[in-house]
């Protein structure tokens, strides 16, 4: 495959995931950039062991580790708030609907930003790219149990975390 065709097969992935590890909407487009100029580099080198997406997802993820990395060095973090616009699903369903999914979204967003980098990849790929642990494992260069026990101390965290929030806010919808 050469790049052009890489670029157009898998941008839509690339920018959907940095999202998803926690990029903040106005800096997706730098992260993607960086992830698919490093992919280049290394095009000639790839050995099709698995797919280009794992591929992808190895090198944004390390890119997205970079980037915290250097933005807690340069500032502080701002507040801009959340992009929930970036989730929201179609804008045909009614507006209680629409308030409550952004809400969920936000309030999801907040409980992944707590997690520590390193869990929250191993969540991504195994929840929302439904990857097999062991692959999770080859992706991010750990052992399987290693990977394994991320993700059940990242899906525990994620579940007490919402019951939390449900206890504090289950007043507002009674």
């Amino acid at each position: 495959m050469d790049f052009a065709e890489l670029y157009r097969a898998h941008f839509s992935y690339v920018w959907k995931t940095a999202r998803r590890l926690g990029v903040n909407p106005g800096e997706v487009d730098d992260v993607v950039q960086e992830t698919f100029l490093t992919a280049h580099r290394l095009l000639d080198a790839y050995e099709a062991l698995g797919s280009y997406q794992s591929w992808l997802f190895s090198i944004l993820f390390r890119v997205v580790q970079r980037h915290r990395r250097s933005q807690r060095r340069r500032t502080a973090l701002t507040s801009d708030g959340l992009d929930v616009e970036a989730f929201a699903g179609s804008s045909a369903r009614a507006p209680d609907k629409n308030a409550e999914h952004q809400e969920t979204v936000r309030v999801l967003e907040e409980i992944l930003d707590t997690l520590d980098a390193d869990r929250r990849a191993v969540l991504v790929l195994a929840d929302l790219e439904e990857k097999p642990i062991a692959e999770i494992a080859e992706i991010l260069g750990i052992n399987v149990n290693t990977a394994a026990s991320r993700l059940r101390v990242a899906r525990e965290h994620v579940e007490a975390s919402m019951a939390r929030h449900r206890a504090r806010d289950g007043w507002r919808f009674k």
